[in-house]
């Protein structure tokens, strides 16, 4: 059943808006919550399992915007900001530390460089922190004062360049290094239980990539999926051992005509009335290691989730971050979701299933979507290079 957690205290100055990312304190379950305006939000967990939102922010970071955060084995909060980089914030002093703004000198690739757009991350059983810079191209500041990261991702987008990298902030040595650069749009981060490789989310080209860290392949890139029919954003762990990947809407049906660069750089630069619509729906992919597809939670329409931007699991609940989210946060109760499979090579048999669904606003399971390239030859076994 999707769920939504209405976060609206009666003081109006401190409402929760646009919470992009999820982080679950594993000792109180309570949640904290970065919005546009960077602040940073708590929302206790109360007895009868319901949230409520402290009334006033934990932190006020300043100009820049939080997107992805994770909490470090001391109970810190490590925050990727689209201006500042890579930053810790002491979650009982309140103290902000920057870790990394810049590339070291003693990176083999693109040393001595600044970290831009600082998007997602994951933290390693060692410490280091890994994390992805989506594009040179920061965000700007919008009327409402906010930072807008959409109108940054739409002139990368159809520039059509990739910027993107992957780093690594060693923590005893305070180096940051380039693990791997020239993607489209590096979003959603993971790294593996063992440490030998991470999961890049790619969004642009809609595919998530396996970069490995160690053994005989360290160093190389495969593509674990592609052909997604949304623009994949977040990626976290599942509690089984597999992925979730949120996609925040379906890839419009008007891309393939975008190849012209001239047509791309007027729609980048006209008025957002003048640009196509977008269909909005509410989409988690729950992918294996290798790249088979496991399950697929999706609200069509978005009238209970839209434009997931992250997947958080805990305690047999998924929260979603969003993209265009209003003053709550959506959540999926795992446990009361009816199960659907099907052959993922047999569309035949992707509709029966699909068919089966009493409420795709309700359950998750097998859809068809508008591509049909999801349930094609490439569904299982996608794991090749690049």
């Amino acid at each position: 059943m999707w769920c939504q957690l209405l976060l609206w205290p009666l003081d109006w100055f401190c409402c929760l808006c646009f919470a992009e990312t999820v982080t679950v304190d594993p000792q109180t379950g309570s949640l904290l919550l970065p919005d546009k305006w960077g602040d940073i939000h708590i929302a206790d967990l109360l007895p009868d399992g319901t949230y409520a939102l402290q009334p006033r922010p934990m932190a006020q970071l300043g100009p820049g915007r939080i997107l992805g955060n994770r909490l470090d084995a001391d109970g810190n909060l490590i925050l990727c900001d689209v201006l500042k980089g890579l930053l810790r914030l002491n979650t009982t002093t309140g103290a902000l530390e920057s870790l990394s703004s810049r590339v070291s000198s003693s990176s083999q690739l693109t040393p001595d460089t600044p970290v831009f757009y600082a998007n997602s991350l994951d933290i390693a059983a060692n410490g280091s922190v890994y994390f992805t810079s989506s594009s040179d191209i920061l965000p700007a500041r919008a009327r409402d004062g906010s930072y807008d990261t959409g109108f940054a991702w739409v002139l990368n987008n159809f520039r059509g360049i990739p910027r993107g990298r992957v780093l690594v902030y060693h923590p005893h040595t305070r180096q940051t290094h380039v693990v791997a650069a020239g993607f489209y749009y590096s979003d959603g981060i993971v790294v593996s239980e063992d440490g030998s490789y991470l999961l890049v989310v790619e969004t642009d080209a809609l595919r998530v990539v396996k970069i490995w860290l160690r053994g005989e392949k360290a160093g190389q890139r495969e593509i674990v999926v592609d052909s997604l029919p949304g623009l994949p954003a977040g990626l976290s762990k599942a509690s089984d051992g597999n992925y979730w990947v949120s996609m925040t809407v379906p890839v419009p049906p008007y891309s393939r005509y975008l190849s012209p660069i001239l047509l791309r750089a007027f729609i980048s630069w006209s008025p957002r009335s003048w640009r196509p619509p977008v269909k909005v729906w509410g989409a988690v992919l729950k992918i294996s290691p290798e790249g088979e597809m496991l399950q697929l939670l999706l609200d069509p329409d978005g009238s209970r989730v839209a434009t997931a931007s992250a997947a958080t699991e805990h305690n047999g609940r998924l929260f979603l971050g969003s993209i265009m989210g209003g003053p709550f946060v959506s959540f999926v109760n795992l446990a009361g979701i009816q199960h659907h499979t099907a052959n993922a090579t047999n569309s035949a048999g992707a509709k029966a299933a699909a068919s089966k669904a009493s409420n795709w606003g309700r359950v998750g399971g097998w859809s068809l979507h508008e591509q049909q390239d999801l349930w094609g030859q490439r569904a299982t076994g996608r794991t090749r290079k690049l």
